[in-house]
């Protein structure tokens, strides 16, 4: 993966436009420029500007030049893929549960789930109990 490509992965997951990231760095740069570093039109970013989109990331310059292996394209193509099935089948929360899964360690994951059991077991909380009121309201 390009750090081209890593900057507009990055800023979409923060849900930023190309003009919005570009006001919040200082100088400021117009959606034009942010666009050309994503497509690699410009390589040479300058040296705050990479300091400063790494603190917006919140990911170290390094990381966001691409010099860790961890962020190696095919593996982070397929993720995307497949968060992005996820989001299409299931909506943007089961992605946003799926992030926040990924964070818990062990512990928490068993707590998360045995939590989820118990809230799918009451009526009140699941789709049926849902289409039972828009049926009644329509």
């Amino acid at each position: 993966m390009t750090m081209g490509m890593y900057i507009k992965h990055l800023r979409e997951e923060m849900k930023l436009s190309q003009e919005e990231l570009g006001k919040r760095l200082n100088p400021p740069v117009n959606r034009a420029a942010v666009n050309k570093w994503e497509t690699g039109q410009v390589e040479n970013i300058k040296r705050n500007h990479i300091q400063q989109l790494a603190k917006i990331f919140g990911v170290s310059p390094c990381e966001l030049m691409c010099f860790d292996d961890r962020f190696d394209s095919p593996k982070i193509a397929e993720e995307t893929k497949a968060l992005e099935l996820v989001q299409k089948h299931f909506g943007k929360e089961a992605v946003q549960m799926l992030h926040m899964f990924q964070e818990l360690n062990k512990a928490g994951k068993t707590k998360a789930l045995e939590d989820l059991d118990d809230l799918t077991q009451l009526p009140k909380y699941t789709e049926m109990e849902d289409w039972k009121k828009e049926s009644k309201n329509a």
